[in-house]
């Protein structure tokens, strides 16, 4: 039976290797349930006992549970490995790193929603990973919100607006429109919102379909997503992060050239200060 301390120090590695990285290759031979796609990133590696459990940025969970003789390894891309290939009960692949599963007794993917938006409570939003997805719909949704006050970043992440973007390309879409993640959605004008949904989706598909016709993987690297203290590519200043509620997941903006509408920067005090009545 493998030892705690080598789990302990196998999730500490893969935490520290595959977080913010996108997916080149997910594979497994005994997979429940629908896999990662090529370009997700992930997001979150955490460990319960012998419970592992990757999050990608889509809200996909793969759950493996190790029982006696599971282990996951670390290797970097290139590297030989210890078993054969064929053991391999799954494997997660990025630009640097391959973490490879061993008899593992469950492995299993499934989606975490927050309860109060979860898709059983009522209609759920377009697949932006459809490429054929009729845009459209997702602006009227955005444009109608039953909330005008949320903010465009909460209303992205919301399956019941929207399904299929993610934190990530919402936060590169934003970037891209020079939206507020701040901004309210009763704020923002159709014609804002026709750009950000179409550009959502164009970088979105192009990321999920960076496999190449010569079977190398071609990402598109960010702009913002996973880039804290470095340069914006835009207008220089330093891309920022912050764990934001509610769902404490990490938003990347650039703090200069990212902020139109953003409600926090709004002053209705008169020029000069108060005026007495």
């Amino acid at each position: 039976m493998i030892e705690a301390s080598a789990i302990r120090r196998s999730a500490s590695a893969m935490r520290t290797a595959l977080v913010g990285q996108q997916t080149i290759c997910f594979s497994s031979r005994k997979l429940s349930g629908p896999a990662p796609g090529v370009g997700r990133v992930i997001e979150g590696v955490e460990r319960n006992g012998r419970e592992f459990e990757f999050t990608w940025d889509d809200g996909l969970v793969l759950h493996t549970n190790l029982r006696r003789s599971g282990s996951w390894d670390l290797y970097r891309v290139g590297d030989r490995w210890r078993r054969k290939h064929s053991d391999a009960a799954a494997l997660i692949e990025s630009e640097d790193w391959v973490a490879v599963c061993f008899d593992a007794a469950e492995v299993e993917t499934y989606r975490k929603e927050p309860i109060d938006r979860h898709p059983s409570r009522g209609r759920v939003g377009p697949d932006l990973s459809d490429p054929d997805v009729d845009r459209e719909i997702v602006v009227e949704a955005i444009l109608h919100h039953s909330d005008p006050s949320i903010r465009i970043r909460e209303a992205l992440l919301d399956p019941r607006v929207v399904r299929g973007l993610g934190n990530v390309y919402a936060a590169e879409a934003l970037w891209a429109t020079r939206l507020s993640p701040w901004a309210r959605v009763g704020d923002i004008a159709r014609s804002d919102l026709i750009m950000l949904v179409n550009y959502a989706s164009r970088i979105l598909n192009e990321h999920l379909n960076a496999l190449g016709d010569d079977g190398f993987v071609n990402l598109v690297p960010f702009e913002v997503y996973g880039r804290n203290g470095h340069v914006c590519n835009r207008c220089g200043d330093s891309i920022e992060v912050t764990n934001s509620l509610p769902d404490n997941r990490p938003l990347y903006w650039c703090p200069k050239c990212q902020t139109r509408l953003d409600w926090r920067l709004l002053d209705d005090t008169p020029p000069g200060g108060a005026q007495p009545s």
